[in-house]
Order: C-alpha cells, then sequence, then structure tokens
C-alpha cells in the first residue's frame, strides 16, 4: 500500500511539473506577444498589394522639410506644422491596428512566427486609410515616430505608412526599427538639400 502511495504520490509531482511548464511556456510565448519593443523586421522592397501614394492628388505638393536640419530635428518647427486632429485620426487608426494584430498574434503562434502581420498590415482598412489621406498624414506620422520612445509595433507601422507615402520604399534606404528609418530618412532630406 505504501508502495502505490508512493508512485501516486511521484505521478501526481510530475503532472504538477509538467502543467507548470506549459503554463511558464505560454506565459513567455504570451509576454514576447504583447511586449514587444525590441520589435524588429527588416523591410527591403517587400510588398504585398501595391499602394496607391497618388491619392487622388492629394500628394502633387512638395512636403518641406524645414524642421529638419543638420543639428537635428526643430520640435517648435515641427508641432507647428502637424495638423492635431489628422495626428489623433492617425494616431487612433494605427493604434486600433496594432492592437488587432497583437490580438491576432497572442491567438495564432504562426501569424506571430510568421511575416503574416506585414501583409495584414498593408490590406488593412486602417493601414489603406492612413495612406488615402496623402500628404497630410506624413508630418503627423513622422512626429508619432520621432516622439516615440518606445520601437513596437505600432511604431513600426506607423514608419511603414511614412515610408510608402514618401516613396522610401527600396533596397537602396533599407532599415529594421522605427528610429532606423528615421534616420536614413533625415540623411536622405538632408543630402536632397545638398544638391
Amino acid at each position: 500500500m505504501k508502495k502505490n502511495k508512493k508512485i501516486i504520490i511521484g505521478i501526481i509531482i510530475i503532472a504538477i511539473i509538467i502543467v507548470i511548464g506549459i503554463v511558464v511556456a505560454y506565459k513567455l510565448i504570451e509576454n514576447r506577444v504583447t511586449n514587444r519593443e525590441d520589435f524588429k523586421f527588416n523591410v527591403e522592397n517587400i510588398s504585398s498589394t501595391p499602394v496607391d501614394t497618388v491619392n487622388k492628388g492629394k500628394n502633387k505638393d512638395i512636403i518641406e522639410w524645414n524642421e529638419i536640419t543638420e543639428d537635428g530635428v526643430n520640435e517648435e518647427l515641427l508641432f507647428q506644422n502637424v495638423d492635431t486632429k489628422n495626428l489623433e485620426k492617425i494616431a487612433t487608426l494605427l493604434q486600433s491596428l496594432s492592437a488587432e494584430i497583437a490580438q491576432k498574434e497572442q491567438n495564432d503562434i504562426d501569424f506571430y512566427l510568421s511575416a503574416g502581420w506585414y501583409k495584414y498590415t498593408l490590406d488593412s482598412q486602417q493601414f489603406r486609410e492612413v495612406i488615402n489621406m496623402g500628404n497630410d498624414a506624413i508630418k503627423p506620422l513622422y512626429l508619432i515616430i520621432y516622439k516615440s520612445s518606445n520601437q513596437g509595433a505600432y511604431e513600426y507601422i506607423c514608419a511603414m505608412a511614412l515610408s510608402k507615402l514618401v516613396d522610401f520604399d527600396n533596397v537602396t534606404y533599407s532599415w529594421s526599427t522605427s528610429k532606423q528609418f528615421l534616420e536614413k530618412f533625415n540623411q536622405k532630406i538632408i543630402s536632397n538639400r545638398e544638391r
């Protein structure tokens, strides 16, 4: 009887250890999905559905970037040149898209591990709506990326949109984080000014 009792206790302990291991593994994966400030994905001329950057004439005007200088970004001038209604609209759209993607990743590990989120972003109504804003979206997107202390999915999606809108979407300007995108973008603005 004592021997059977020891075997049963041993089996229960092993079962508890297995359950704890599964819970810990699940929580680790969940944390990686929901707290991804180290989010990185290298963009090198990847495209899903072509995105219309003409936007019914909204991109005909040339955007002046007096805010960007060799000494850095003139924040006061940038704030003056950003329409707050457009900023709020873009933030709302792309934050909801980021939350949607995080939920999909949490529910589907294959979506998380693949680049499914990238195509999902390009095909989303929220992303297309921001792109269709044309030039009205450019400086608000820049401001979001510039002022954010994070480099998560939200900032990355903002960089994707800005990249599409300013035709900064080729291998020459390859980037893997939103801050890296801004650095390369600023360099391009400054070098174009010098020509």
